[in-house]
């Protein structure tokens, strides 16, 4: 399927109720799993986002590197969350298990209480709003909010 607009796919009613933690896919399927569609931001340090279709929601997968500190600039972190997008085309992800190159978070890690990713989706890009995220489960001085531009749609 080719990501046109999500806005429109969550008008068709896709964006359904949230999985459990217990829902989130294991990291070989997400790894054999192609993106629907892949975003960067270049500020205030690299970062991309990956977003995958799992049902009735999305899979966001960040990678990003630490804000530039010299010799104290934080380690490269890797968050995924999971969640559904709603008529306004934003997407509210739950920080999910998973685990992957840079990092590996547990649902005992994680807690009761996950932080939720806001990503509004836009036809430029997404608007990332951390919501404690990377503070939490990444290093000090890691960051994943901001713009990230579109880079492409995939088939």
């Amino acid at each position: 399927m080719r990501l046109i607009s999500i806005v429109v796919a969550a008008s068709l009613g896709l964006a359904a109720a949230g999985p459990s933690l217990a829902d989130g896919a294991s990291s070989k399927a997400m790894k054999a799993k192609t993106p629907d569609a892949v975003f960067e931001r270049d500020e205030p340090a690299q970062a991309s986002m990956a977003l995958t279709r799992e049902g009735a929601v999305w899979r966001v997968a960040f990678r990003a590197g630490g804000v530039p500190n010299g010799a104290a600039t934080a380690a490269d972190c890797e968050l995924q969350a999971v969640g559904p997008q709603d008529a306004d085309g934003v997407i509210a992800a739950r920080l999910a298990p998973f685990e992957g190159e840079l990092n590996a978070i547990t649902a005992a890690d994680i807690g009761a209480n996950p932080p939720v990713i806001q990503v509004r989706v836009g036809p430029e890009g997404v608007f990332v709003e951390d919501g404690g995220a990377a503070a939490r489960f990444c290093g000090l001085g890691s960051d994943i909010d901001g713009f990230y531009r579109r880079m492409g749609d995939f088939d």
